[in-house]
């Protein structure tokens, strides 16, 4: 079975020197009103055939003439509207496929109304406003990311726009991550549509995920997963504690952050011995590019570490995980500064739900002081960032793994809120 969704994306039609492309609007609204024209024309030739055959679309007559729905509305646009060109492209719409778009939306919308009551006169065919959005393929959507990392959509006749993605909007992460797909090619685009108002534009993207492939997932199977310092993220599973898997190290991730924050202090100070004008604004303008590549640079990180998680659960039909609640005080702050966890375990836990694995959130006290074997809790049991030894069983164990145990085995619920 297939997995469609869609998608509604902001964006803004700009032109080479990335300012508006006034022209742009107004090529969409052209089209968008020829289009508005040849859907009315094309359902009211539908309708010729239904009522020629007298609503027998049974008849080998009435299938005869469908056939030839394409060619005969073709004839007629043509004439009504003014097309020119092999495939009616031209005129207004040059560049859109407007005439085979708008055929296969009036078969799919005329055998609609059948199904729900045409035949039975219980609904009158569809008749479309000047509003109605303008269809366009999904080969005529191009995405890709430009040079910082934005990212452009390239449609018909050079048209280019720029999405346009709130970092406080509730689905930021998850559509960041959908677009991605679509620009690696792991997501093939459909029929979608282009919604006008004003200035402001959406493009309703309908997006084919591919297969679905049915999960194994046993109840029994909660992960925990401890967030830490040498280890970013140390998975293990509650009832079987031997399945464990560390994802990435500390080291890894601080050389590149620190190469990154060589260049932004040398283009500082670089800055700073400028005299001013043109080249103290160069220097500063590089300073801020390097910090934009600095985080996506951690964000395409997370999105590695969090694949790779879900990856590592599905591989051992997890139905549940189990992650802290975030705290600003949990970890050392200078770290902190240097790591996106909360970024981390949203990444998680939207990648896990698509999956259909459940996602809930348990107090941080004491997960890393507390012996997984025996119970007992004291700070003396974590002899330093790698060691747990607990004081009164012996029981000794990666810190991290310990951790990730007693998460797994958690029942204290709390809210993912975060406090202030």
């Amino acid at each position: 079975m297939k997995n469609i969704t869609v998608r509604a994306i902001k964006w803004i039609p700009v032109d080479k020197n990335h300012n508006i492309n006034a022209d742009a609007y107004k090529f969409i609204s052209d089209s968008q009103y020829t289009q508005y024209q040849a859907l009315n024309i094309a359902m009211s030739h539908m309708m010729m055939i239904y009522y020629r055959h007298n609503r027998n679309i049974t008849s080998q007559a009435y299938k005869d003439d469908l056939k030839n729905f394409k060619y005969n509305a073709d004839n007629i646009l043509f004439y009504e509207l003014g097309f020119r060109g092999k495939g009616g492209k031209g005129g207004k719409c040059k560049g859109v496929d407007t005439l085979s778009a708008v055929q296969q939306r009036i078969k799919a919308d005329f055998s609609t109304a059948l199904s729900h009551g045409l035949a039975k006169g219980e609904r009158s065919i569809n008749n479309y406003k000047r509003t109605y959005p303008l269809l366009t393929r999904g080969r005529h959507l191009k995405f890709y990311y430009d040079e910082n990392n934005d990212i452009y959509i390239k449609w018909v006749n050079g048209i280019e726009f720029k999405v346009i993605l709130g970092r406080k909007d509730k689905d930021y992460l998850e559509m960041m991550h959908t677009l991605n797909k679509i620009i690696t090619g792991e997501y093939s685009l459909g029929e979608s549509k282009i919604i006008q108002s004003g200035k402001i534009l959406i493009l309703k993207v309908t997006i084919d995920m591919g297969e679905i492939k049915k999960k194994e997932f046993k109840q029994e199977n909660i992960m925990g997963i401890d967030l830490g310092i040498n280890i970013p993220a140390y998975a293990c599973l509650g009832n079987s504690t031997y399945v464990k898997k560390a994802f990435g190290s500390k080291d890894e991730f601080l050389k590149v952050r620190e190469q990154f924050n060589a260049r932004i202090k040398r283009a500082y100070s670089q800055a700073q011995l400028a005299k001013g004008g043109k080249g103290r604004k160069d220097k500063l303008s590089s300073a801020n590019r390097f910090k934009d590549k600095e985080r996506n640079w951690v964000k395409t990180y997370n999105h590695q570490l969090s694949k790779a998680i879900i990856e590592f659960a599905i591989k051992n039909e997890v139905s549940q995980i189990n992650m802290e609640k975030l705290e600003k005080d949990g970890f050392d702050t200078k770290l902190l500064g240097k790591w996106s966890y909360y970024e981390l375990q949203n990444m998680i836990e939207y990648k896990a739900q698509r999956e259909g694995i459940e996602v809930k959130y348990v107090n941080p006290a004491y997960t890393s002081q507390t012996c997984s074997k025996c119970g007992h809790t004291h700070k003396d049991n974590r002899k330093s960032q790698e060691k747990f030894i607990c004081t009164e069983c012996g029981f000794k164990l990666n810190a991290d793994h310990n951790a990730a145990i007693n998460i797994a085995r958690s029942t204290q619920y709390v809210s993912k809120k975060k406090t202030a």
